[in-house]
């Protein structure tokens, strides 16, 4: 199963499980200091994909992305950012996120508040699923 590092705010966990379904094997984490730890603690294991929540830990994904991006060991793993705002932020300011982002090595941002509102929201996710899939199949 393909193992995936999800660094996101504990009341993000439950989008994220529908996100990533029983389909990956997510390892979630609340704080920089344990995403530290299981990055730490992975022992050689691969680790296909980082996803961290824009908001996570208080606004620590730049540090975690910088961090990611330091350690050769880490550093090729794609890392994509997760935005979940409902509309509040402007298009303007998801740019310069994505933007600073993909400045640092990060492969893109996900912004969930897009998906498509008149879907079927299950479908929603089996197509941001399928989206992960062919991300990772295409090296990050």
């Amino acid at each position: 199963m393909v193992k995936v590092l999800v660094a996101i705010r504990p009341e993000d966990a439950g989008v994220m499980r529908r996100v990533f379904g029983d389909e990956f094997d997510v390892i979630s984490c609340a704080t920089l200091a344990e995403a530290q730890a299981v990055l730490d603690g992975l022992g050689g294991e691969p680790l296909a994909m980082i996803a961290c929540g824009v908001h996570f830990d208080d606004g620590r994904m730049f540090d975690l992305l910088k961090l990611v991006k330091a350690d050769p060991q880490f550093s090729d793993i794609p890392f994509w950012g997760i935005l979940r705002d409902e509309g509040m932020l402007s298009s303007a300011i998801t740019r310069g996120i994505r933007t600073a982002m993909k400045s640092m090595g990060a492969s893109g941002l996900f912004n969930l508040s897009q998906l498509d509102p008149g879907s079927d929201e299950e479908q929603a996710y089996l197509n941001l699923r399928s989206a992960i899939r062919q991300s990772l199949a295409n090296g990050g």
